[in-house]
């Protein structure tokens, strides 16, 4: 897998993650006679976050073996987010938010030794 790749991905998900959760309820569509969207700051800046990080995500998939990149990708995110969210937005983060890292932590181990 190409590790940078793979960082960057990480990155960009959750800078989109943080930028959605800071822009709250700002995004706003209208289907009036003179139809109106308002978008805000980080509302926008996480959909082009996310945007980036769906390139990334496609390159990863083309490149590597889907088998590998999926699961350990997206464990990594799962692990990230729940520490944005205590870290960042002093949200709880239970025993079984533990349990669960601990997990992934030992899957992702398990996926990488190599036969």
């Amino acid at each position: 897998m190409n590790y940078i790749l793979g960082i960057l991905y990480l990155i960009f998900t959750t800078l989109g993650v943080a930028c959605m959760k800071f822009g709250g309820n700002s995004l706003k569509i209208s289907f009036s006679p003179n139809f109106t969207f308002e978008i805000g700051l980080f509302t926008f800046l996480g959909f082009l976050f996310y945007m980036v990080s769906f390139v990334l995500w496609q390159r990863l998939l083309i490149s590597n073996n889907v088998s590998f990149v999926v699961p350990v990708l997206t464990g990594l995110a799962q692990i990230a987010s729940c520490i944005l969210a205590f870290t960042f937005f002093k949200e709880q983060v239970t025993v079984y938010n533990f349990i669960g890292i601990i997990l992934i932590v030992c899957g992702i181990t398990f996926l990488a030794i190599r036969k």
